[in-house]
């Protein structure tokens, strides 16, 4: 009996545990612009391994597989843009029609670059300035003419 209870007292103790503290464990993402930089430099690390298989080594394959992973990798990461992820889908497509392995290599490697280049552009962008608060218009004098002066009082005799 007295294993049964250590037992039991072992569970509420973890689930107690568990219950306290799993907001926790959350993990926390980097705002946009910092993500955005993480994208940009690993695709530059991928960019020069693949430059280095494919132009010192003639690795093509292996330069032409390296460009492959590393977009297949990152396409679901840049959800929130578009415009790069269908710059990869384009380079893709593109990669499809040709035969030869070095140069679907290359057409992978402008993919990449083009998909940098997109993230910095869109990086660099400002946000638009909010338009400037107007001042309430005076009310508009004529211009050229005098302005007669108010009417007199009439008294009455």
């Amino acid at each position: 009996m007295t294993i049964r209870r250590v037992a039991a007292f072992a569970l509420v103790v973890v689930f107690a545990t568990n219950a306290v503290a799993p907001a926790a464990d959350e993990p926390k993402l980097p705002d946009v612009k910092t993500f955005d930089k993480l994208v940009i430099d690993t695709l530059r690390a991928v960019h020069n391994t693949g430059a280095d298989l494919y132009n010192e080594k003639k690795d093509f394959p292996g330069a032409y597989h390296v460009y492959q992973g590393a977009l297949i990798t990152i396409r679901p990461l840049l959800a929130h843009r578009p415009d790069a992820q269908k710059l990869i889908d384009t380079g893709f497509a593109d990669a499809d029609k040709e035969t030869d392995l070095a140069r679907k290599a290359f057409v992978l490697h402008v993919a990449i670059e083009g998909v940098r280049k997109n993230l910095k552009d869109t990086a660099s962008e400002k946000k638009p300035l909010e338009p400037p608060v107007k001042k309430p218009e005076e009310p508009k004098k004529p211009s050229g003419l005098p302005i007669a002066p108010p009417p007199k009082e009439v008294k009455p005799k």
